[in-house]
């Protein structure tokens, strides 16, 4: 299994969701874990654990294995849970990393709702997982 450390750490859509009412953000753990956050100004929060791996240079496949949706709380989590169970789903797609002085990584398949996302810590541990505190990882 091969993982592009490159993709490793913080992703956020925020920096190009002008106008937007929801944003996006993605955690690659070094490891092959990792999570898509979803949140909505209406207050929605919807966190997706996966593995990911990489079968090819500029290829990504994510593993959906787990889901929670509810409300959000500040300053990150949930504040209440409508849903939370295993799931199953698959994403294949293209990406590269570059742009914006090699801070932003493009999928040629929207992840959550968007294609494009800025780079944020590269270092991030399974607390930063919004969904941490209802299901630790093992």
């Amino acid at each position: 299994m091969t993982l592009d450390q490159a993709l490793v750490g913080h992703w956020t859509s925020l920096p190009y969701d002008t106008g937007a009412i929801e944003t996006s953000d993605l955690g690659f753990l070094p490891d092959g874990r990792g999570w898509s956050v979803w949140s909505s100004m209406s207050g929605g929060l919807h966190v997706a654990r996966f593995r990911w791996f990489c079968p090819g240079p500029g290829r990504l496949e994510l593993h959906e294995q787990w889901h929670a949706s509810g409300t959000w709380a500040e300053p990150e989590g949930f504040a209440s849970v409508d849903e939370a169970e295993h799931s199953e789903g698959l994403v294949r797609t293209r990406y590269a990393i570059g742009g914006d002085g090699g801070g932003a990584v493009v999928f040629t398949t929207p992840v959550e709702f968007t294609d494009k996302y800025a780079r944020g810590d590269r270092t991030i541990a399974p607390t930063d997982d919004p969904s941490y505190e209802l299901l630790p990882y093992a």
